[in-house]
């Protein structure tokens, strides 16, 4: 078994051939480039057992041999941090599970009888071996499909992978590599690339990916393995973006949230200016995308109102026309952004900073001992922290004014990330309902705290569409529809207080699933 570290990227057919023929890649070249075409059947059951831990078998043909490749995925694209990897010849294009090593708990013979082809791709490699900042790598260039049946999508991709020597020079190579062709980062595996296009979802809204960390880890390891699983969230969600999914949106939202808050926790040891400078763009593109999302639940949430409240159906479907075609606009200002080069740079840096940015090598010994620190110890302290404090708060909600209110939701959705990102360092059967009943919690007091942000922006909100009527002066007829939605959800703000203080005295009675 090893464990392979690569960096890949993704880029157009006439760019990957100008990088594998570029004159400053054959001066770093250390010997003769190597072509092959590569085909590789990947192997799974019906139901996608493997891809469910995080596993993918394939058996790869090239010039009459057939090599079995067994990857385990400890996180969902982890970048730099690198897969378990099991490779072994065998004596045709079936699988034999027998000369494959267990790898973390995988145990392919119970699957033997179940294992049957999914996809294929089917690759042109040219792989040219580098010396780059005193290390040896590989960079391979990767021209061909991911077929499945009738269906079929194109492969343009890089892999630079280190064979010997410092993982920061995968990462100044591949930063070479995307100015030169205007790569981007290569968020999909071609085995996730093979199961999207098999389900008929290459548009559709990518979710967050189970995260995995060992309770001896350090700190700079489980962030780093946590920052990618977020990055990986996010950026798969482009494509669906691009489509107006909506669900596509809220999940690129939620990705980026997810990173922003692990980066909350993990904020001591990330105390530089390349941490800044990442930080205010990921706080560019939240926003960016959020009036498309604002828009979309204003038009879910208000219509059962207005329908039901309002009168003047006039007034309704002028109301319900003015927040959909800013919701179209909302959509088209996203896709803008996600297609532009901003969002192509900052999703690059996203992964060279996870991998091997500023905090990654400072000398500054309180910095470099912060990164050593166990990350099971971490947790435990900012778990206790934080629910701490939301307790605290939730007993005086009542006296909050909307600003603190609203800060106080982001901090319960802080929390319920950060139990995610923690909950495998804490096992045993009780940690784990504990945990589900916090988890419960947490997404309820959410949900209420997120009702009076609605109530809050709204309020905001309504002032768009309420100008007067050209003409004679007179309010427009959404106005009324929109005051009164106004008046509706004001009207449910004592319960849903209420519902927050009942939701924090449970949290309280919770004990734990971490040592506090």
């Amino acid at each position: 078994m090893s464990i392979e570290i690569e960096l890949k990227l993704d880029l157009d057919a006439p760019a990957a051939r100008r990088v594998s023929m570029a004159p400053w890649l054959k001066s770093l070249a250390a010997g003769t480039p190597k072509k092959a075409k590569l085909v590789s059947v990947y192997y799974d059951t019906e139901d996608y057992a493997l891809r469910d831990k995080r596993a993918a078998l394939r058996i790869r043909e090239s010039g009459g041999k057939f090599i079995q490749t067994v990857k385990l995925e400890e996180n969902v694209a982890q970048g730099l941090a690198g897969r378990h990897e099991c490779e072994c010849e065998v004596e045709d294009a079936q699988p034999d599970v027998h000369k494959a090593k267990d790898l973390n708990g995988l145990r392919l013979k119970k699957y033997e009888s179940k294992l049957k082809p999914i996809f294929e791709t089917a690759v042109t490699r040219t792989a040219i071996p580098v010396h780059y900042e005193g290390s040896e790598l590989e960079i391979a260039v990767d021209t061909g499909h991911v077929k499945t049946g009738r269906k079929r999508q194109p492969i343009h991709e890089i892999e630079i992978e280190l064979k010997n020597g410092n993982r920061a020079a995968v990462v100044a190579l591949a930063a070479k590599v995307a100015e030169s062709a205007r790569a981007t980062y290569g968020v999909a595996s071609k085995a996730e690339r093979g199961y999207a296009l098999r389900e008929g979802k290459t548009r559709d809204a990518v979710f967050a990916s189970p995260i995995v960390l060992r309770p001896d880890m350090p700190a700079a390891e489980a962030f780093e393995a946590i920052g990618f699983s977020c990055l990986h969230h996010f950026a798969s969600n482009r494509e669906a973006v691009v489509a107006a999914d909506r669900d596509g949106v809220h999940q690129m939202r939620v990705g980026l949230r997810r990173l922003r808050a692990a980066i909350s926790v993990f904020d001591e040891m990330l105390r530089d200016p390349e941490t800044e400078t990442i930080k205010t763009e990921l706080e560019w593109l939240g926003d960016e995308l959020g009036l498309a999302r604002d828009m979309d639940v204003m038009l879910d949430e208000i219509t059962a109102i207005i329908e039901k409240k309002v009168p003047q159906p006039g007034a309704v479907r002028a109301l319900k026309s003015k927040i959909a075609k800013k919701r179209a606009a909302g959509f088209r200002q996203a896709k803008a952004v996600v297609t532009g080069e901003r969002y192509r740079k900052l999703v690059l840096n996203m992964a060279f900073w996870l991998a091997a940015g500023q905090w990654t090598v400072t000398v500054d010994p309180l910095m470099s001992a912060r990164r050593q620190q166990n990350v099971t110890a971490v947790a435990t302290a900012e778990l206790s922290r934080r629910r701490h404090k939301i307790i605290k708060k939730l007993t005086d909600i009542e006296e909050l004014d909307a600003p603190r209110r609203h800060k106080l939701r982001i901090g319960v959705k802080k929390l319920r990330y950060s139990t995610e990102f923690f909950a495998s360092l804490f096992g045993g059967h009780e940690a784990k309902g504990r945990y589900k009943a916090l988890a419960k919690v947490l997404k309820s007091l959410q949900s209420s705290l997120g009702k009076l942000n609605d109530v809050r922006m709204h309020g905001k909100l309504a002032a768009t569409f309420t100008e007067l009527s050209p003409g004679n002066g007179t309010k427009a007829p959404e106005a009324f529809a929109m005051g009164l939605i106004s008046g509706e959800e004001h009207a449910v703000t004592g319960r849903v207080l209420s519902d927050a203080m009942k939701a924090g005295k449970r949290m309280a009675d919770i004990k734990p699933f971490w040592k506090d």
